[in-house]
């Protein structure tokens, strides 16, 4: 072999080695398309993949398989009933809870002093694109993407809506810059309709309710009458309980099909090698009755959404890292090489994505109104609840107990863990400027 044969075979493999060993600094050169999907009151579990055997997410199912995905990703709550709202403020502004610019709903430009991620992305030299539902988003944040559709309404069509739009940009894009992506269809939030083709593909009767489902809550969480919790009746029974899983499952499978439609688009146009995919939901949602309940505004697992990323540079497996939503801002920043401004409090998960870190915090805090506070950590959770005065505590071992099913807060041979739960709650609070004095009533300020 020629020397200059011999340098080139060396350099060849010299820089597969960089690449395997670097994957996203080669990312990082490239300036990578992010397609990020963000659902509407996806739970965590409703994906195949994740060991869901009653649901069909054929193309989710793929993602998963050669993507990374995180286990423990939170909306941090909500201080009112549409948790939606503040959930995608948070991923817009990358603040936390009471953080978050209050704002009229129809504000279309951002408060001063308010860096917004489709504004870092479009000073980074993409082409920005939102297209997803008008009603409790951040609608100065959407205002902000090059391409903004803003939607009104659900459909049995909305899915198909959405990825048609998507579609039709990814077919319009000249590829001359790289482009951001926000895909937030209004499903699977009720009411929840999908196309006939997937409906049939779920019979109630046989559908498996959780371990945790109740036919009432066990007491009053402060937020048992809810919209969301109206949806059925009181006390829950498994047949409606079916039926409502039955319809929110069809809707899932339709969006995924819809999923499926927008990858093939990125296929055809010869920029799957360059995309990373980020998939996920808003806040998932007790459908089904689990802890006897429906809907969102509760503390409980089932709130978790799912979070999944594939694409170029990214390995497979998972994570049972701490994560909020918000993190996603400073993560896609790092994704496009976008400065991240010192006010972000959301941590980048490149880190852990990359295998260098296994977390990013030591525990994660959530919060519901003036009514509900919670803590964990990797093993433990506290729930603590005032509902106009009456208290409750739940201390849940999630490594044993993963449904929540058996509260050792009374059990005095976990006095000490509470005791230590009980202080980082505290110590949260402080941190997140929680502005009501939890111990002392509804709605009561801190000092």
């Amino acid at each position: 072999m020629s020397p200059k044969k011999q340098f080139g075979l060396v350099a060849q493999l010299v820089c597969g080695f960089l690449v395997a060993l670097f994957p996203f600094s080669s990312l990082a050169a490239t300036n990578p398309n992010i397609l990020f999907i963000l659902t509407d009151d996806q739970r965590w579990d409703t994906i195949h993949a994740f060991g869901n055997s009653e649901i069909h997410t054929p193309n989710l199912d793929r993602l998963v398989q050669r993507g990374f995905r995180f286990n423990n990703a939170y909306c941090m709550g909500s201080m009112h009933g549409a948790v939606c709202l503040p959930s995608r403020t948070m991923l817009a502004t990358g603040r936390s809870l009471w953080r978050i610019p209050v704002t009229p709903r129809s504000q279309t430009n951002a408060p001063p002093g308010v860096p917004l991620l489709p504004a870092l992305m479009n000073g980074a030299g993409y082409v920005t694109f939102h297209c997803g539902k008008a009603g409790n988003a951040c609608t100065y944040g959407n205002a902000a993407f090059t391409i903004n559709i803003s939607t009104q309404g659900r459909t049995t069509n909305s899915a198909t809506e959405h990825a048609d739009e998507t579609i039709k940009f990814l077919k319009a894009h000249d590829g001359k810059k790289p482009f951001f992506i926000y895909l937030a269809p209004p499903v699977p939030h009720d009411p929840r309709l999908a196309p006939p083709e997937f409906s049939k593909l779920y019979d109630p009767a046989k559908l498996t309710l959780s371990r945790n489902f109740m036919p009432d809550h066990p007491f009053d969480n402060g937020e048992l009458h809810v919209r969301d919790e109206e949806l059925a009746p009181h006390p829950r029974t498994p047949d409606v309980m079916r039926q409502h899983l039955a319809e929110y499952y069809a809707t899932i499978s339709d969006m995924d099909h819809q999923v499926g439609r927008v990858l093939a688009a990125l296929k055809d146009r010869g920029w799957s090698d360059n995309t990373i995919i980020i998939f996920s939901s808003d806040q998932g949602l007790a459908v089904g009755g689990r802890h006897g309940l429906m809907g969102k505004q509760n503390l409980y697992e089932h709130v978790k959404p799912p979070l999944i990323f594939s694409g170029p540079g990214i390995r497979h497996g998972q994570s049972d890292a701490l994560v909020y939503l918000y993190d996603l801002f400073p993560t896609i920043c790092g994704f496009a090489g976008a400065k991240i401004p010192d006010v972000i409090e959301g941590k980048s998960l490149l880190p852990v994505l990359k295998g260098k870190q296994s977390e990013v915090r030591n525990t994660l805090f959530g919060a519901y109104r003036d009514c509900q506070r919670m803590i964990r950590d990797d093993r433990w959770k506290l729930i603590k609840y005032n509902a106009a005065g009456v208290k409750n505590v739940q201390l849940f071992d999630l490594k044993k107990d993963p449904d929540e099913l058996n509260n050792l807060a009374s059990d005095p041979k976990h006095a000490q863990q509470l005791a230590r739960l009980e202080a980082l709650l505290t110590d949260a609070r402080k941190q997140f400027a929680d502005p009501v004095n939890f111990e002392k009533g509804p709605f009561a300020k801190s000092p």
